[in-house]
C-alpha cells in the first residue's frame, strides 16, 4: 500500500491548529480560562472556554494573536524526559502519564498536544476572530486562520463591494448606508399605512348607509 499525504489539506489544518494554540494561550494567561472544546469544521473553527470573556475584548485578543504571527516565532515541539516533565509548565485538560508531547509557542502558549503544527508562527499567515457567544458556562469563539481566513475575507469583500454599488456608498460606509436605508423604508411604511387608513376611511364614509364595511386588500 502506498500512501500520499494531501499536503495542502494538512497545511490548512496545521495553520488552524497552531492559531488555536496562540488564541487559547493568550486567553489562558489573560483570564485563566481553559480550552474545553475545539472543533475544526469545513466552514469555521470554534473554540470553547470555561469562563466568560467580554465581547469587546475580542479585537484585542485578535491583535495579540496576530502579533505572534508577525514575530514569526519558531514553535518548540518535544517530549520531555520523565525527569524533565514535572518542571515543564503546560496546559492540559487532565493529568497525563509520561510520555507527554509538549507544543510551545514561546511567549504565548505551552500545551500538551499530539496534533500537527507549523514550524514557525509566520506560516499561519493570519488569525481572524469572527464572533464570541455565550456557550454553557463559558463562551464559544468562531475563528479562521491562514488561507481559509484569507479566502473568507476575500469573498466577504466581494459581497461588500456589491452592497457598496447598490447603495452608492463607499466600501467602508456600507453599514451606515444600510442603516439609513432601513430607516427610510420604515418611514415609508408608516407613511403608506397612514395613507391607506385615510383611503379606507374615505371608502367607508361613502358606504355609510350600507351597513358594516369590510375592506380586503390584495398582497
Amino acid at each position: 500500500v502506498t500512501g500520499i499525504v494531501d499536503y495542502e489539506h494538512r497545511f490548512d489544518l496545521m495553520q488552524q491548529h497552531t492559531g488555536e494554540h496562540i488564541v487559547s494561550g493568550i486567553i489562558n494567561k489573560r483570564y485563566g480560562w481553559h480550552n474545553v472544546g475545539f472543533h475544526m469544521g469545513w466552514e469555521s473553527i470554534t473554540i470553547d472556554f470555561d469562563g466568560m470573556i467580554p465581547a469587546e475584548d475580542l479585537a484585542e485578543i485578535e491583535r495579540l494573536a496576530n502579533a505572534a504571527v508577525y514575530r514569526n516565532i519558531p514553535t518548540h515541539i518535544w517530549t520531555p524526559s520523565p525527569e524533565e516533565l514535572p518542571n515543564v509548565p503546560y496546559r492540559t485538560k487532565r493529568e497525563l502519564p509520561w510520555p507527554v508531547r509538549i507544543v510551545q509557542v514561546p511567549g504565548y502558549d505551552s500545551c500538551a498536544c499530539c496534533g500537527l503544527h507549523v514550524a514557525r508562527t509566520g506560516e499561519i499567515g493570519l488569525i481572524k476572530l469572527f464572533s464570541i457567544v455565550k456557550f454553557r458556562q463559558g463562551v464559544r469563539i468562531e475563528m479562521l486562520c491562514g488561507k481559509r481566513a484569507f479566502d473568507f475575507l476575500s469573498r466577504s469583500h466581494e459581497q461588500n463591494r456589491l452592497v457598496s454599488g447598490a447603495f452608492s456608498a463607499k466600501i467602508l460606509e456600507t453599514g451606515e448606508a444600510a442603516r439609513k436605508m432601513n430607516a427610510l423604508l420604515e418611514a415609508q411604511k408608516r407613511r403608506i399605512g397612514e395613507l391607506e387608513t385615510k383611503v379606507f376611511r374615505s371608502v367607508a364614509d361613502r358606504c355609510a348607509n350600507k351597513g358594516d364595511v369590510l375592506l380586503l386588500q390584495e398582497e
